[in-house]
């Protein structure tokens, strides 16, 4: 694992608590919790909302740096007979990307998926608050 990798970062965006991410941040103004449509990327003109999805896989200004663990992600499930990436939706493909394992995969071979992908998804996790706390 590399040294500037750290899995709470990982952590932080599977259980929705980033504070990068637009949709992960609550704010409450009159007593009132604003819409999760409203929160709206804070690194594109796009005005979407800035989910993890829009993050990973399509804001211009932060999809570049999955790209790598893309087409690793592509190449294994291939070699384990799993569905193309491309067939994949882009909840299963954000799900693949922040570490978790494909849904047809059979459980014995779990350990060796996430022992094969856990160090490039950290050093990913990591890539990507840089180029999001540089943006800021």
């Amino acid at each position: 694992m590399c040294a500037h990798c750290n899995p709470m970062s990982l952590l932080r965006l599977q259980s929705q608590s980033h504070q990068s991410i637009s949709t992960h941040v609550l704010t409450i103004v009159d007593n009132q919790r604003d819409a999760y449509e409203s929160r709206v990327c804070l690194y594109c003109p796009s005005g979407v909302t800035g989910s993890e999805i829009h993050l990973i896989l399509e804001c211009p200004a932060s999809s570049h740096v999955a790209l790598d663990l893309i087409q690793l992600l592509t190449t294994l499930l291939y070699d384990t007979c799993q569905p193309d990436w491309s067939t994949l939706t882009t909840h299963q493909q954000t799900s693949l990307i922040l570490g978790h394992t494909p849904s047809t995969l059979p459980k014995k071979f779990h350990h060796v998926w996430l022992q094969s992908n856990l160090p490039v998804i950290l050093d990913y996790i990591s890539q990507l608050e840089t180029v999001l706390y540089n943006m800021t």
